[in-house]
């Protein structure tokens, strides 16, 4: 649960459990998301033990630094990926990025919205399409940098596991968005 030990708490009869300890009470082994109602309601909720004695606290705010740690790489995947639809849409013709994605017609890609991450790397791996954007950066090392974060989207959108990630993943991820806004057409 991210349960911080109870040090400050003084024991089981410490004044800040006095009058909280049933109400706000719950068991280390209960879930989250089920005694989340309780934990908004007070703010905060007593941990008990295996042994049933209070042993820590979880708070609200406990909660969502959790959650920003879990979500903030998703967010992170899905502003790349509107970054990179942003660049290709407003600097490159339709026509040709749906030839080099879409050569046979068999996707039926009609907008760039219907891009996926692989048709991205497709196009700014082009020479040619690469060319019109007149980015003074090197295609190659752009190209590698956009497969790792492929690797990474990959392990987070199949929920791998996410120490596979690695908190070396937010900069990276934050670096290429910065270098897409910077770079815009």
């Amino acid at each position: 649960m991210g349960i911080h030990r109870a040090s400050t708490l003084r024991g089981p009869q410490g004044p800040l459990l006095r009058g909280h300890r049933r109400r706000h009470a719950v068991s280390y082994a209960e879930h989250l998301i089920d005694v989340l109602p309780d934990l908004e309601r007070f703010g905060f909720l007593m941990v008990k033990d295996q042994t049933n004695q209070i042993a820590g606290i979880i708070t609200l705010a406990d909660v969502a630094a959790e959650y920003g740690a879990t979500a903030r790489p998703f967010l992170l995947i899905g502003d790349l990926d509107r970054q990179l639809r942003r660049v290709i849409s407003e600097g490159l013709d339709l026509t040709e990025v749906i030839t080099l994605c879409d050569p046979d017609g068999r996707r039926k890609l009609a907008t760039f919205d219907q891009l996926s991450y692989g048709d991205y790397q497709r196009v700014l791996g082009n020479q040619e399409q690469w060319d019109k954007l007149s980015w003074p950066l090197d295609r190659k090392s752009f190209i590698a940098r956009l497969d790792e974060l492929r690797e990474i989207r990959n392990e987070l959108m199949h929920f791998n596991d996410k120490d596979k990630v690695g908190d070396s993943a937010i900069p990276m991820l934050r670096n290429m968005i910065e270098l897409l806004r910077e770079h815009s057409c």
